[in-house]
């Protein structure tokens, strides 16, 4: 616990003092007096009864004087012991604590001075507005406004704060509203929130990524078919509510199992990865592209016609099919085949639709491959076998 410092003496004291003071001009004024009267032939027992008189009431004034101004320095007593120990607790508290009185810090704690980097001597040199980073000063110049004016006597908010380092930190504020003498005193107290805001900052991204990886394939980074469901759904609704359109492409690499089997797993990866490069490259910032499972891959283009998706997949194959995979400085040439579908005419609901997308690649395998077939027709006009569906593909992969 801090020594109790000095207190100056109150207005109360100073009055006292200067009335004990007064008191003694008296008693000299009054012996002048008793002298003056003698001269005058006043009587002996006259002037001793006159002395003793005012003699008793200066003696009842006088203690009566003491004992006010024991009472007094008692007080002060408890009051510097009062305020020493408030300073010793306030120094201690975890929280930062200032006084703002016209437009500068009257006081602040050890913990406010910590939180800033500044010693107690600069920061009552310094504005508060300097201690709030450039971007969040015209709103926490606007929470002060409202204190000063009355609009508002407590105000709680964050912000960023501007350190004597030039750090920027994570500040929560309690700010409330003192009147002394008709001034209006602002306290501030602060706590420094850096650390949760930077674990809270941490945890977010963490889940954004886990988010991301839980609807993206690993292998190629295109969306997988988690996502492809959702996606899909929503654009099957958007497009039956304004009467519009929406196609998709599944793709599906050909002789895949004998690339596997020839250069290995490994080199099928490469083939997996090359195909989605080039899907990317082939995309607009609408369509949305997916790993469908295995070598089969899928595009949906929300509002194009089976005409256009069916230019958008040719323009796919020609771009596969120029494409050269090395593997081990061995180049692998690779194609795809390729299977149109548009809502609503192949199908009302997603499964119908993938499914009618499936049996347009199927064509497309059975009639030799690396081809686009649309709907359910080839180009040459065969029909789609009746009833194939996209989980019970013949054709050989």
């Amino acid at each position: 616990m801090p020594e109790p410092e000095a207190v100056a003496p109150s207005a109360n004291e100073l009055a006292l003092e200067k009335e004990v003071a007064r008191l003694n001009k008296i008693i000299l004024a009054l012996m002048d007096r008793a002298e003056r009267s003698a001269s005058a032939q006043y009587s002996e027992y006259g002037q001793f009864q006159t002395t003793v008189l005012l003699e008793d009431q200066i003696r009842l004034r006088t203690a009566e004087l003491t004992a006010a101004l024991a009472e007094i320095e008692k007080a002060n007593r408890a009051l510097s012991f009062s305020e020493a120990r408030f300073r010793g607790v306030v120094s201690q508290s975890i929280v930062g604590i200032a006084i703002v009185e016209d437009g500068k810090f009257s006081y602040t704690n050890a913990k406010f001075n910590q939180i800033f980097g500044y010693t107690a001597d600069e920061i009552r040199q310094i504005a508060p507005a300097d201690t709030v980073s450039v971007e969040d000063r015209a709103a926490v110049a606007e929470s002060i406004r409202h204190r000063l004016t009355g609009e508002l006597n407590e105000a709680d908010y964050g912000f960023r704060g501007l350190r004597k380092d030039g750090a920027i930190i994570d500040l929560e504020m309690h700010g409330s509203v003192l009147e002394v003498d008709g001034k209006r005193l602002l306290i501030s107290v602060l706590l420094d929130v850096t650390d949760r805001v930077r674990a809270a900052r941490e945890l977010e991204a963490l889940q954004e990524a886990l988010r991301e990886q839980s609807i993206h394939d690993s292998l190629t980074g295109l969306y997988n078919r988690y996502h492809l469901e959702d996606f899909l759904d929503r654009e099957l609704t958007a497009a039956g509510r304004a009467g519009g359109s929406v196609s998709v492409v599944m793709m599906d690499v050909d002789h895949f199992k004998a690339v596997n089997d020839h250069y290995g797993h490994l080199a099928g990866d490469e083939v997996l990865r090359a195909f989605g490069d080039v899907m990317k490259q082939h995309v607009r910032g609408s369509d949305m592209c997916c790993r469908f499972g295995g070598e089969e891959f899928l595009l949906v283009l929300p509002g194009s016609s089976q005409d256009v998706a069916a230019q958008r997949a040719e323009g796919l194959r020609r771009a596969l099919a120029a494409t050269r995979v090395v593997y081990n400085g061995e180049p692998i040439s690779v194609t795809a085949s390729f299977g149109v579908a548009t809502f609503p005419r192949d199908g009302a609901t997603l499964d119908q639709l993938v499914a009618a997308a499936d049996g347009a690649l199927y064509t497309a395998k059975a009639t030799g491959r690396d081809r686009v077939c649309i709907g359910k027709t080839t180009r040459s006009g065969d029909d789609l076998e009746p009833g194939r569906g996209h989980q019970t593909k013949a054709a050989t992969p």
